[in-house]
């Protein structure tokens, strides 16, 4: 037999005696790390892998914009201002739609990769590829339509805009309150 058999066939053509145990290395053995050295010991979970992913406008869609407002209100209460700052509202929205947009084309690129990598290999993985492209360019259109409402104000963007509009007039209606009842008691003159 040449080395070339010997090398490549399984441990009982290759002359050892099936009787012969052959000792293998347990997995659990050679793998000694403490635990301390992760920051995090959970699976990964989708939500997770969703962050990974890209961009995400959750936490700016969850942020107290009335409290932002009410602030903002309180110490400008300025009609200028607060058309000012709902157009930076609408722009920083917009933007991170854009970021989202952008990590989502990332991700089909690699898709599109890993899918020229695997044509002729497997046709069921080749297919699931082409499904998880179509699903991320559906996103897009998603994304990019609100976008598109944004601008006249329509969408997600405008459930932003509402929380920190009455916000903002609450803060100006307290400063005013604030202002006549200390200008009529003559404290501050």
């Amino acid at each position: 037999m040449s080395w070339f058999a010997k090398f490549f066939s399984n441990s009982n053509s290759a002359g050892v005696n099936p009787g012969t145990k052959v000792a293998e290395p347990s997995v659990m053995e050679d793998f000694n790390v403490l635990e301390d050295l992760f920051v995090n010991n959970e699976a990964p979970t989708a939500e997770t892998e969703q962050k990974s992913s890209g961009h995400s406008i959750k936490p700016f869609l969850e942020f107290n914009w009335f409290s932002k407002g009410y602030q903002d209100g309180y110490e400008f209460h300025s009609t200028d201002m607060l058309i000012d700052n709902i157009k930076a509202l609408k722009a920083e929205f917009r933007m991170n739609l854009n970021m989202k947009i952008d990590g989502i084309r990332n991700e089909i690129l690699k898709l599109e990769d890993h899918k020229i990598t695997t044509e002729g290999m497997s046709d069921r993985l080749t297919r699931q590829l082409e499904n998880r492209i179509a699903t991320s360019q559906a996103q897009i259109t998603e994304i990019e339509s609100e976008i598109a409402m944004s601008s006249i104000d329509e969408g997600l963007a405008m459930t932003v805009i509402h929380r920190y509009r009455d916000g903002y007039l609450r803060g100006v209606q307290a400063y005013q309150e604030e202002k006549l009842i200390a200008g009529s008691t003559g404290m501050f003159d």
